[in-house]
This record gives C-alpha cells, sequence and structure tokens, in this order.
C-alpha cells in the first residue's frame, strides 16, 4: 500500500498524486484539530490563506457536523475573490456555487456533516477530472505502518514533499504558494492539463 488518505475537502495535490497511484481512503480516520481535515490552502491576494469550514464539535468517535457559525456565502466570497480572475474558474463556477450551497450550512442548519462535504468535494473534483474515485480501505492499517500516511496532520500539510511551480493568479505579489488545494492548479491549468502534470506537480520525500 503506497499510503493511507484522510477525508479532507478538495484535498491538496500531494493527496491527489497518492490517490491515483491507489491509495485508499480511511473514511474514519481519527480527526486531527487544526489540519486540512476541515481546511483547504488557496493562493490569495493576501499570500497564503486558510478556508476554514468550523465544527460544531470535535469528537473524533461520533459523526462531525459543519457549524452554521460561518456561512456557504462567506468561504463561497474568499474563494471568488482568489479565483475569479483565473482561466479556468467561469467555467466550474455554477457547479462549484451548487455544490457549496447544498454541502454547506446555512444559519439555522446543524445537518450538514463534514464527511458529506469532503465526499462531495472529492467526487466533484474526479468527474470533473475524470479520475476514478479513491476506494475506501479494505483494511486499515496502524498509523504509520505505510510509506506516506497522510492521516497525520504534518504529512497531510505537505511536510517532505516537493512542488512544481504552475502560474498562480497572484504569484507576482507573494511568490508561489505550495500545499494548496487541489482547485488552485484547476483552475489555472484546467483538467487536461492538471491530469497531465499531476504526478509533476507534487514529488514525495525521498524522490
Amino acid at each position: 500500500m503506497i499510503g493511507v488518505l484522510p477525508l479532507c475537502p478538495f484535498p491538496p495535490l500531494h493527496w491527489w498524486v497518492l490517490a491515483r497511484q491507489g491509495a485508499p481512503i480511511d473514511a474514519g480516520a481519527t480527526f486531527q484539530k487544526q489540519s486540512l481535515q476541515n481546511r483547504m490552502v488557496i493562493a490569495g491576494p493576501q499570500g497564503a490563506q486558510r478556508i476554514t469550514f468550523p465544527l460544531q464539535h470535535g469528537d473524533a468517535d461520533s459523526e462531525l457536523f459543519l457549524s452554521d457559525h460561518q456561512t456557504p456565502v462567506q468561504s463561497w466570497r474568499s474563494l471568488k475573490t482568489a479565483y475569479g480572475g483565473s482561466p479556468f474558474f467561469e467555467f466550474f463556477e455554477d457547479e462549484l456555487h451548487a455544490l457549496w450551497m447544498e454541502h454547506l450550512p446555512k444559519p439555522g442548519e446543524h445537518t450538514k456533516s463534514l464527511q458529506a462535504w469532503c465526499d462531495a468535494s472529492i467526487q466533484w473534483v474526479c468527474a470533473t477530472c475524470g479520475w476514478t474515485d479513491p476506494p475506501p480501505a479494505d483494511s486499515v492499517p496502524a498509523m504509520g505502518a505505510v510509506a506516506h500516511d497522510l492521516r497525520y496532520k504534518k504529512a497531510l500539510r505537505g511536510d517532505g514533499w516537493s512542488f512544481e511551480r504552475y502560474p498562480q493568479v497572484f504569484e507576482q505579489q507573494h511568490g508561489f504558494i505550495s500545499g494548496c488545494t487541489v482547485l488552485d492548479a484547476l483552475f489555472v491549468l484546467g483538467p487536461q492539463e492538471l491530469s497531465h502534470r499531476l504526478d509533476s506537480l507534487a514529488l514525495p520525500p525521498g524522490t
């Protein structure tokens, strides 16, 4: 097994490199606070920015629900501000906006789960790029028993990986920002170029 993947919304490029090589998803992975399991990194006008999807509680032994303290409009506005001027954003804007409104809680809603949001985002990326959905893990290996275990917070963040530059919207102001959500590359490169270059965009430690 090349690696193990936790669920997270619109996972970063290195997550997808492992997924495309057959790494399965551990849907029951222990939730790590302040990790990308409920965040996504974007390259925005102010530099690296984390869009956080707040939770109602942090109980790792029960289903995690998204909090209504942040409306879908707030996080969508951050995404559009960062990528509204990118080459491919307008092609996906309507689909993504609908996904945002469907799976993120509006004020007073308390039944939108983090797992459903992560599942929906991963399925959308696969459908858009023509990729196969990563399989669930048949058996869950112990933490650290595989080469690339992204269930660790730092591993999921991309520590130790090497990222090849691709043009980013605000690169002239802030330089290249690595470890971003897959949407960052998708909006700039488009699905065909992203598929073609994925394995060279993120290289694992030791390569």
